[in-house]
């Protein structure tokens, strides 16, 4: 922040400058401006308060008629602020400003690896008018007092980790296609970027992609498996969606079963059930997951035919 707004200052100077090299007659008064302030805050003789105004005045005035003629802006050479609140010191009125806040939060979702369609995915965004009062789910409860269940799992998710991160018991968020899975994942890692957590949101597809490309380089995939598994959370949305291989199969293990051992808390999203779990991808995998994470379900129709129904963009 100090940098940034000390490159403004820097920039504003030699803006001002090199406005009085190219306009003369501008240079002119404005070094009459500054010779009145001088002698005003030396009280030199010369100093008369009864017509120092009255000149300031006229000065001024054909001061701004200049740059009105010549369109030059008339605070060119005043810093241009990203923020005119704290003027880009990150403080204001002896708080953090909201911009610095903003600033913070944009880089924990650079280093969670959110999308940037899905940082605006909150809890407060997430409805539960998606889902239907009637229809019964086969847990004996309406569709919207079960997802209101799964939304209430998944912000003690988080208050957990704040609180105690390796006491914290991960989620199995599952359901069909367009339940909102993955709109609570985002939520999730927005609420703890927030709160000062940078977790890592990643599509398993696109990490395994990752790792089988990350060969072609020579480099391997250790980095990216580390990262993976030493991460303080994992967000792992859309198990399922991947070409099942037996190098998925390893290195879903190999992650799951390290952060189980280790205590880090994940999140685990997917069409699938924990037995289509255990069929695809071994009892071994689905077993690790029943131990590191508790099950949450989602019923109902697709969000997105919802939010149309109700005029809301589903982004």
């Amino acid at each position: 922040m100090d940098a940034r707004r000390q490159a403004k200052l820097v920039a504003a100077h030699q803006r001002y400058e090199q406005t009085m090299q190219q306009h003369p007659e501008l240079w002119a008064i404005e070094k009459q401006l500054i010779e009145l302030h001088r002698q005003k805050a030396l009280r030199e003789a010369s100093y008369s308060p009864a017509t120092w105004e009255e000149r300031v005045h006229t000065l001024e005035m054909r001061r701004t008629a200049y740059l009105h003629e010549h369109k030059i802006p008339q605070d060119f050479g005043q810093p241009q602020w990203d923020c005119q609140l704290c003027q880009d010191s990150g403080i204001y009125e002896g708080r953090i400003c909201s911009c610095e806040q903003q600033r913070i939060l944009e880089s924990r979702f650079k280093g969670a690896h959110l999308p940037s369609r899905l940082q605006e995915q909150t809890f407060s965004k997430f409805s539960l008018d998606w889902y239907s009062p009637a229809r019964k789910t086969p847990l004996g409860v309406s569709e919207r007092e079960q997802a209101a269940a799964v939304l209430h799992a998944c912000q003690a998710f988080v208050a957990a980790v704040i609180e105690a991160p390796r006491s914290a018991t991960g989620l199995f968020l599952t359901g069909q296609t367009g339940l909102g899975k993955t709109f609570l994942c985002s939520a999730i890692c927005h609420s703890l970027a927030e709160n000062g957590i940078v977790p890592l949101y990643i599509v398993f597809s696109d990490l395994i992609s990752d790792m089988r490309a990350s060969f072609q380089y020579d480099s391997g995939d250790a980095d990216l498996l580390a990262t993976a598994r030493q991460a303080p959370v994992l967000i792992l949305d859309d198990l399922g969606a991947e070409h099942v291989t037996e190098y998925a199969i390893s290195r879903l293990f190999d992650i799951i079963n390290y952060r189980r051992n280790e205590r880090l808390p994940m999140v685990i999203s997917s069409n699938l059930s924990l037995t289509d779990v255990a069929s695809i991808y071994s009892p071994r995998v689905a077993s690790r997951i029943i131990e590191a994470c508790q099950p949450v379900l989602l019923y109902g129709t697709d969000i997105r035919t919802q939010q149309r129904k109700l005029g809301i963009s589903s982004n």
